[in-house]
């Protein structure tokens, strides 16, 4: 092996991104996979064939069918076979663990195939990286907290960013890119505003009566 597959989640996200790009940043499913000729068909099971003689090919069932999650997911596996990752991961970790690493990857990628780069670049000039931030990329696309929150951490892997969910007073969600945390997934935390210094770059904001959402950024 010569690919160092510490950059794998970075190299692949940059690709996808590299992807949209040239499509315009589009964000609805089914477009994009036109745009890509990815033939969607209606079958019994999820499932794509990006190697499919006559190009690849997509099944879904038909609830799924339309501008869904479970279509990105069955595109992000086409690009990361695209890409030529796929075949390093399982080169380098073996069929189980690998298949395990592929489908990780191919969920994570979904939050950036919804949420594409000028939404999150809206976002950030409106708002900077805070939560007022995310709250607002949930409007743009309709995703969940955390769905949100992972795409605004993760946009750039050079950057110091954090992010994390409170249910009640337990962390039920982190995100963590070059920024450590002071408290951990399932941690019990009453006041997490308390565990940071006065001079950490934090900001709250209250989701629903229960749930909080923290972003951090340096």
């Amino acid at each position: 092996m010569t690919y160092d597959t510490a950059h794998l989640a970075q190299d692949y996200i940059h690709y996808v991104k590299a992807v949209q790009k040239q499509l315009r940043h589009e964000g609805h499913a089914l477009r994009f996979a036109r745009a890509l000729s990815i033939r969607v068909r209606i079958g019994f099971s999820n499932r794509c064939t990006p190697e499919h003689p006559n190009g690849p090919l997509m099944v879904v069932q038909p609830w799924h069918y339309g501008n869904t999650d479970v279509i990105r997911h069955e595109e992000a596996h086409i690009l990361l076979w695209w890409s030529g990752l796929e075949a390093e991961i399982i080169a380098e970790f073996g069929e189980e663990l690998g298949w395990r690493v592929v489908e990780n990857l191919c969920q994570f990628a979904v939050g950036f195939l919804r949420i594409t780069q000028p939404m999150v670049d809206e976002a950030v000039n409106r708002y900077g990286v805070s939560a007022k931030a995310v709250k607002h990329l949930q409007k743009l696309s309709g995703a969940d907290a955390r769905t949100a929150m992972n795409r605004l951490i993760y946009d750039d892997a050079r950057s110091c960013r954090a992010g994390f969910l409170m249910s009640g007073r337990y962390v039920s969600e982190v995100a963590q890119c070059n920024w450590g945390l002071p408290f951990g997934w399932l941690d019990e935390v009453p006041e997490p505003a308390k565990r940071f210094p006065s001079d950490a770059k934090v900001s709250f904001l209250k989701l629903t009566p229960s749930q909080v959402l923290g972003v951090c950024w340096g």
